[in-house]
Formats: structure tokens, sequence, C-alpha cells
């Protein structure tokens, strides 16, 4: 099969475990915030999460398990048939394949814990699920060039903050896009305030997340190109220049819309204005 094939498909392969691990964070995190208030559409849609949890749990094994064998099968010049000796010698004698195993079996438990109910259990059953989506996450890091530097080093930690970040910010804004927003209209009288305190938690986070993102984006960019006068003179550099110019675009749009959004109203007293709306229309986040 063509190498530039098979090195487009292990990262878009990435980019799907990415987004699988942000629907991860993201349903958690959403699930934490309504379930302050409960009443029967909370739990609905603590159900409704953790379906969205499922599938992201699912997605995020089985993409990380693909792209890793496609890993393999490239860095040994096999096809993906014969890439079996490759995978084996990969996991067994480098660091890359210990760190890529400790993160597949931690996902592979928040699958399979994934499958039971969420109602009815202690805090320590979402507990343990931010204990190992945390660790997967630092098997990523691990996995990566912050570990150039050692294992557990600080470039590691600030990289597995990093991920986090972005994870938790994807998470939230595509779960309360897709999952908690459409669902809005259906809430009683009595939800709506915990529709939106859950708007507040969500643009607080985000927020935090941002600013998290730019400050961890900037030291691993002077990490890694050594000093600021070489930003502009590599790929790596100029792209990472770009990527820190978006996240300010992004806080920039994000302190307006909390502070002047909806014609001076909070972002909260606006997502309720629109679940009042008649069925006709679906309450969106702004």
């Amino acid at each position: 099969m063509n190498d530039g094939f098979l090195g487009v498909a292990r990262l878009a392969l990435t980019a799907l475990q990415n987004l699988g691990f942000a629907v991860l964070v993201g349903t958690l995190l959403s699930d934490r915030w309504l379930a302050r208030s409960p009443s029967p559409w909370q739990a609905r849609m603590s159900q409704h999460l953790a379906r969205g949890f499922r599938v992201g749990a699912i997605v995020a094994l089985l993409s990380g398990g693909l792209a890793f064998w496609i890993h393999c099968a490239l860095m040994s010049e096999s096809s993906l048939v014969d890439a079996g000796p490759a995978v084996r010698s990969m996991l067994m004698d480098t660091g890359f394949g210990h760190a890529w195993a400790v993160g597949a079996a931690l996902m592979l438990c928040v699958t399979i814990a994934a499958f039971f109910r969420w109602t009815g259990r202690g805090r320590g059953f979402k507990s343990s699920l931010w204990l190992a989506l945390a660790g997967f996450a630092l098997s990523r890091s691990h996995a990566g060039h912050p570990v150039d530097a050692g294992a557990f080093s600080l470039p590691v930690w600030v990289d597995w903050v990093h991920l986090l970040a972005v994870s938790a910010w994807v998470g939230i804004v595509c779960v309360a896009a897709f999952m908690v927003a459409p669902r809005m209209a259906e809430a009683p009288e009595g939800d709506r305030r915990n529709g939106a305190s859950f708007i507040q938690s969500l643009s607080d986070t985000a927020t935090c997340a941002l600013v998290a993102l730019f400050v961890t984006g900037a030291y691993g960019g002077w990490h890694g190109v050594g000093s600021p006068g070489k930003l502009l003179d590599s790929t790596y550099g100029r792209l990472l220049v770009l990527k820190l110019g978006l996240v300010l675009v992004a806080v920039t749009l994000g302190g307006h819309n909390r502070f002047r959004g909806a014609g001076g109203q909070s972002v909260a007293r606006y997502v309720l204005r629109c679940a009042n709306l008649s069925g006709r229309q679906r309450p969106w986040v702004p």
C-alpha cells in the first residue's frame, strides 16, 4: 500500500483519537455541571451524555490502535498485513511502545467502564474515570517529543497540561453544541436555571482552557525552537506563531462574548432567552 496514503491515514486516525478523547473530557465535565441540580430532565441528559461518552471511548480506542499499527508498518517499511512483528518489537523494545501500551490499557479500561450505568454510582466511579483519562493523556505526552527531556520532566508535564486544555476546550464546545443545547428547549421551567449555570460554567472553563493553551503552547514553542529569534526561521516556528495568534483571537472573542454578548446580557441569560423560544427554533450556543 502507498506510504503516502498510510501517512495520511495515520494522521487522520490520530486526529480522530484526539477528538474522541476530547468528547470524553467534555461529557464528563458537562455531566458534572448539570448534576448540581438533580431532576428528571437532568437524569435524561446524564443518560444521553453517557451514551456520548461510550461512543467517544470506542472511537478513541479503535482509532488509536489502528494509528499505532500503521505507524509500526511505516517504520518497518512493511505492509499492514505483515506489520505484526514490527508491532511486537515496538511494544517490547521502545519507550514509545511502552507509553502507547499504558495509554491503550487505560483507554480499554475507560471503554469497559463506559458500558456501566452512571446513575446510582458514587463519586469514586467518576473519579476513577478522570484518573484514567489523566493517565492516558500523560502516556500521550510520554510518546511525543517532550519526553526527549526525560520521563516526567517539565516539558512532559507542560505538554500534558496542553493536551488536557485543548481537549477540555474542544470537548465542552462540541458536547454543548451537539448534545446539551439542542435539548434545552425540552427542559422544564425549573431546569432553565440549571441550564444557565451550565453555560456559565462552560464559559469559565473555556476561558481558563484557552489561557492554559496559550501559556503551555508558548513554553512548548520556546522549548522546541531554542530561542525567540528562531521562531520565524523555521516552518515549525511560523506555524507556532500562527497557532498562538489564533488562540489570542479566540480569547479576545470569548471575552467579548462573555461581557458584551447578546446585547449586553450575560451568556447565561441569552441561552435562557433562546430556550424560551417556540419549538420551531432550536437553542444554540453562541
